[in-house]
């Protein structure tokens, strides 16, 4: 089955939607103004309006290739999946800790969509281990 247009411009909206509503109202809401410095709502914002852009460039040009991309996995095999990747997640992060949790849950989740090429799957572990690493050190 594949995707319409429809579905990717939807996907497109929701996110960018969730990224609006961090930048002007959750994290407003969750941090107070510093008395020194930049605000703790700074780098917050500024990674939410990097993200925002990252979802707008992806989906226009995914928009604009026109190609057709195969729908997400979909029903109970989808969910079990789901849940098993959140499952294996919490089971490494109460035993390993929070840096082997970052740098292995990913992969699982990788492998549990479907991909099968290491090179992806490793940078991505040896990127947010690497950066859990270095903020929780």
């Amino acid at each position: 089955m594949m995707r319409s247009r429809a579905s990717l411009l939807a996907e497109t909206l929701l996110l960018c939607g969730g990224c609006l509503a961090l930048m002007f109202w959750i994290i407003p809401a969750q941090t107070s103004e510093g008395g020194f410095g930049l605000s703790p709502a700074f780098l917050p914002t500024i990674l939410s309006a990097a993200i925002l852009l990252l979802v707008l460039g992806d989906g226009a040009l995914r928009l604009a290739a026109g190609r057709a991309e195969s729908a997400y996995p979909a029903g109970f095999g989808a969910l079990a999946r789901l849940l098993a990747v959140a499952g294996f997640g919490a089971l490494v992060l109460g035993y390993a800790g929070i840096v082997a949790s970052a740098a292995v849950t990913p992969a699982a989740g990788m492998l549990a969509l479907g991909e099968r090429r290491p090179l992806p799957m490793l940078a991505t572990s040896a990127l947010l281990g690497g950066a859990f690493w270095l903020v929780f050190r």
